[in-house]
């Protein structure tokens, strides 16, 4: 069962978006036929014609960024796996005020793109919750790929995993104020000097 459903006339959609099968539409501008299959090549206004059956996307100016490689991101870390920490992204740095990304897109970070170096253990590095600062290095297909390689990258707000207190930094560590719990994280040098909107 494919739950991907069909695109309608005048619906926003992003790069790397469904957009039906060859069998139905011809691809026209802004849409890439693999496999039979059509998906969007940009962000924009899905437009159908009837008489020549074919799919295409307007491009849309005020549709919210996209990010890029290269583009740094703030991103909340909600799963994390032996390989992968899975983040959802919650804004582009920079851009126009650091408005909303176009999606409610979900990144991952590689164990490879954490840090310089062996990750022993990648839950010594991030933990559900944490804000992350991280650069775009792959966003062709999704999950957009991100990496915490850098001194300014990494962690910049985390809470305590026993009281769920703001962690404070001493040196390379965490310290809670609360309940005295010591914790590692993957940290970025601007740890709590980012304002983030949780």
């Amino acid at each position: 069962m494919d739950d991907r459903k069909a695109v309608k006339q005048g619906d926003i959609v992003l790069p790397g978006d469904f957009l039906g099968v060859i069998e139905e539409f011809l691809p026209g501008d802004g849409v890439r036929e693999e496999n039979g299959e059509l998906y969007a090549t940009r962000a924009g206004k899905v437009k159908i014609d009837q008489e020549r059956m074919e799919i295409s996307v307007e491009p849309v100016t005020d549709t919210p960024p996209l990010p890029e490689v290269g583009d740094v991101v703030l991103a909340r870390v909600i799963e994390v796996k032996p390989q992968v920490v899975i983040v959802q992204l919650l804004g582009l740095e920079g851009r126009e005020n650091d408005r909303e990304i176009a999606t409610s897109k979900l990144a991952g970070i590689h164990i490879s793109e954490i840090k310089e170096g062996f990750v022993e253990d990648i839950t010594k590095e991030f933990k559900i919750g944490d804000i992350v600062r991280a650069r775009v290095i792959a966003n062709e297909k999704s999950p957009i790929q991100l990496t915490t390689k850098g001194r300014d990258l990494g962690v910049v707000y985390a809470l305590c995993s026993r009281c769920r207190t703001p962690l404070i930094r001493r040196g390379d560590r965490l310290i809670c104020p609360r309940c005295g719990n010591v914790e590692t994280r993957k940290l970025s040098s601007l740890y709590r000097k980012i304002k983030v909107s949780l």
